[in-house]
């Protein structure tokens, strides 16, 4: 190399840790828009430490902690901001004036225009509005008969289970009970190779990408969107897009099939009277959002449900009560509609939601002329949100926020569904299956409550379980939750199984 090659490289060198110094810097320094808001100077300084906990898992624990030592707003980022209120929740998330997704959303490479991607609000409304008609009433009555054969089809998993291994480990099979009840419900039991993942063993490992893909999509929120934009074309990422494939081919195996009852894509491409639908170039993206909005984030509820239960004999004494008495003598389907009216049930859901929600936060980004959230004057394009588990985790809203009580959601006898919940979210970009959601636990908890008894096997550390959850956007789990599961022997007309 020449000298004078020499000089420009060091010219080059210079100026990159020149630039590499003086971003922090300025991060750091009362020139950055966001420098009087409290929070970790390395934090501010860089997205580092916030990926960092992204790819471990522990982000949820960090929010919450970083809330617990700053108070009310952390700077988490150099342009990013969390708030802790059910004010900010609404400023944010929930009035008229909802600010928009920020870029975070975009990461996803699948190609088409999907509901989740979308980050202007009247853009996402209109798409929204035909979501909604696959989420009526009467759209989801549609869903309860499937709904119901899939679980039946679970209890027969779990007894199964038992006799041949003495013991079964909820956290593999309720994960493939949630992809079989969407499959059923959106695609008519058409979207994956096997009709049934319970039954198969999910050997495409179904399951498994879904969990990668939605880790992906989480740690893309951490980094820039060009540096997104070149994660996509790094060899070794269509691997764990993998997922991507398994949607395209779910589209194309319901369209080739066809539906058969008015399952959840019928409502999607329902030009009835002139409505707009989605276009079908569109479906693949959408059906992303089905299977993972539908079956990987419910299955962790069912999971921590059941521990919960489990770990509380009290409460599960109490909902066993509640419904052996509610079907006595009674036609399970009849009664399905009807399942709204369980207070310990509906409680015991509702709380835990609260507790199975470890989720990232959903970011929005404030508009060019600012905003006011929690007394704060936030400037624009910064990146705002209020993390999920550190609301949930408020003992302003949930005293004793750490302790499983359903109790907290019933006065007077009476099941109060409070607005203080924010799993689904809220707002415009409220998640659009939240009715489905519950009509789908409601079923889940009423047939395997009344028809089996779980035991956990010995030796169970609940501490060591609890302590395991990890959140990537897909909650994990470090641990099994190994249990042992047998017929109760009570007797509910139609639910006979064999």
């Amino acid at each position: 190399m020449s000298l004078a090659n020499c000089h420009v490289v060091l010219i080059l060198a210079s100026l990159a840790a020149i630039i590499l110094i003086a971003i922090p810097l300025y991060r750091l320094s009362p020139l950055h828009p966001l420098y009087s808001f409290p929070g970790p100077r390395l934090y501010k300084a860089s997205e580092l430490p916030m990926l960092y906990h992204a790819i471990r898992g522990t982000q949820h624990n960090v929010l919450k902690r970083l809330h617990d030592e700053y108070g009310s707003v952390v700077r988490i980022g150099p342009s990013s901001l969390t708030f802790k209120s059910l004010s900010a929740i609404r400023k944010i998330y929930g009035s008229s004036q909802a600010l928009n997704k920020s870029s975070a959303y975009d990461f996803a490479p699948i190609e088409g225009d999907g509901i989740f991607k979308m980050q202007d609000k009247d853009t996402h409304t209109a798409r929204r509005r035909i979501w909604n008609r696959a989420f009526t009433e009467h759209a989801i009555s549609e869903y309860y008969a499937p709904l119901v054969l899939t679980t039946q089809r679970l209890i027969r998993t779990l007894l199964r289970g038992t006799r041949e291994a003495g013991a079964v480990d909820l956290t593999e099979i309720f994960p493939r009970y949630t992809y079989d009840a969407i499959n059923a419900i959106f695609f008519s039991g058409n979207a994956f190779e096997q009709a049934s993942l319970l039954d198969s063993g999910d050997p495409e490992g179904i399951v498994a990408h879904g969990s990668a893909y939605f880790k992906a999509f989480g740690l893309g929120s951490h980094i820039r969107p060009v540096v997104a934009h070149i994660a996509k074309r790094i060899p070794g990422y269509s691997t764990l897009m993998k997922f991507e494939g398994f949607a395209e081919r779910a589209t194309r195996r319901r369209l080739e099939n066809g539906p058969s009852f008015k399952d959840g894509i019928s409502y999607l491409l329902d030009n009835e009277h002139g409505k707009p639908t989605v276009n079908v170039k569109d479906l693949p993206v959408e059906s992303v959002v089905i299977l993972l909005g539908g079956a990987d984030s419910p299955s962790a509820t069912c999971i921590l449900l059941m521990y919960f239960l489990m770990t509380n004999p009290n409460w599960y004494g109490l909902l066993c009560a509640e419904l052996d008495e509610f079907f006595r003598e009674k036609y399970f389907n009849a009664q399905l509609h009807a399942l709204d009216n369980c207070v310990v049930l509906n409680a015991v859901i509702q709380e835990s939601l609260r507790l199975s929600s470890p989720f990232p936060p959903f970011p929005r980004v404030v508009p060019p002329t600012g905003i006011e959230i929690n007394n704060h004057f936030v400037p624009g394009g910064t990146s705002v949100a209020v993390p999920v588990w550190t609301h949930h985790l408020d003992p302003e809203y949930f005293p004793q926020p750490n302790l499983f009580d359903p109790g907290r959601w019933i006065e007077n006898s009476v099941f109060k569904g409070r607005d203080t919940l924010f799993t689904f979210s809220a707002g415009p970009f409220n998640c659009a299956g939240s009715r489905l959601a519950y009509v789908q636990l409601r079923i889940f908890t009423a047939m395997l409550v009344t028809q089996l008894k779980f035991t956990p096997t010995a030796p169970f550390d609940a501490g060591k379980f609890w302590d395991g959850m990890r959140s990537f956007r897909s909650t994990t789990f470090l641990e099994p939750l190994l249990v042992s599961v047998v017929s109760r022997g009570v007797h509910v007309h139609e639910l006979e199984i064999s």
